[in-house]
C-alpha cells in the first residue's frame, strides 16, 4: 500500500467501479451520491485501491477540485457508517479490498428493540426522566467544580470541569473530557477488563495496544 500522489490525479471518476456496484447491490447498501463531497472522495478511493490517503492528501485534493467541506478528512474516513470496511491504520485512509461489510453496518442490519413499541417508549421515558432529574433540573448553585483528571493536581481551567452532583461518584474512577463525556482511568480500565466489563473487541484492544506502544513518552 503506497501513499497517493495527488498531483497525478486529473479527474474525479463519474461512476463507481462495476465490482463495487455489484457489492452494494448484493448487500443492499446506500453509498453517498457521486455529486456529494463524500461520494467524490469515495470514488477517488475506489479508483485508487492500492493507495492510502493522509490528511495532507485530502486537503490537497479538495482544494484541487474545489470540493466544499469544512474538514477534508471527514469525506474519506466515515464510510464505515453506511456499510463498507475501511482501513484501521492510523492516519492512512483507504477502502479494504476485497470489499467487506463494516461492523457498524452488521450491527444496524435488522436491529430491533426486544419488545413492543410501548415498552420501548417506556424505557426511553425512563432514561429521559433520569437525565432531566440528574442534570437539567439541578440548580446552578449545586453544581460542583472538579478535576477532569483525578490523578492530576493541575488547577488550571483547562483541567477543571463543572458538573452536577451525580457525577461525583465517577470522579475517582474516570477522566472527564467534558461535563458529560468520560473515559476510564488506567486503573479503572484494567479493573473493567479483568471483570469482563469492557465493550471492546479483541481487535479494538490490539489496536489500542499497538497505538500505546507507538507513543514516545
Amino acid at each position: 500500500m503506497n501513499r497517493i500522489t495527488v498531483d497525478t490525479i486529473t479527474h474525479i471518476p463519474s461512476q463507481y467501479p462495476n465490482e463495487f456496484m455489484k457489492f452494494i447491490e448484493e448487500h443492499k447498501l446506500k453509498p453517498p451520491k457521486l455529486d456529494t463531497g463524500n461520494g467524490k472522495a469515495l470514488a477517488l478511493m475506489l479508483d485508487n485501491p492500492s493507495y492510502y490517503w493522509t490528511r495532507e492528501d485530502t486537503d490537497k485534493i479538495v482544494n484541487k477540485f474545489n470540493i466544499p467541506t469544512r474538514d477534508s478528512i471527514q469525506l474519506f474516513n466515515k464510510h464505515e457508517q453506511w456499510g463498507i470496511q475501511t482501513s484501521n491504520e492510523r492516519g492512512k485512509n483507504y477502502i479494504l479490498v476485497p470489499y467487506t461489510l463494516s461492523n457498524k453496518h452488521k450491527m444496524r442490519k435488522n436491529f430491533v428493540f426486544d419488545g413492543t413499541d410501548e415498552q420501548k417508549n417506556i424505557e426511553i421515558d425512563k432514561i429521559k426522566s433520569t437525565i432531566k432529574a440528574d442534570y437539567i433540573d439541578v440548580p446552578n448553585n449545586e453544581w460542583q467544580l472538579g478535576h477532569k483528571n483525578p490523578n492530576s493536581t493541575d488547577n488550571a481551567m483547562s483541567n477543571l470541569v463543572l458538573q452536577p452532583p451525580i457525577q461525583a461518584k465517577y470522579r475517582d474512577k474516570y477522566t472527564f473530557i467534558d461535563t458529560l463525556t468520560k473515559i476510564p482511568t488506567p486503573k479503572t480500565f484494567r479493573e473493567m477488563n479483568e471483570a469482563k466489563q469492557l465493550p471492546y473487541t479483541t481487535e479494538d484492544l490490539m489496536n489500542l495496544k499497538d497505538y500505546l506502544n507507538s507513543l514516545t513518552l
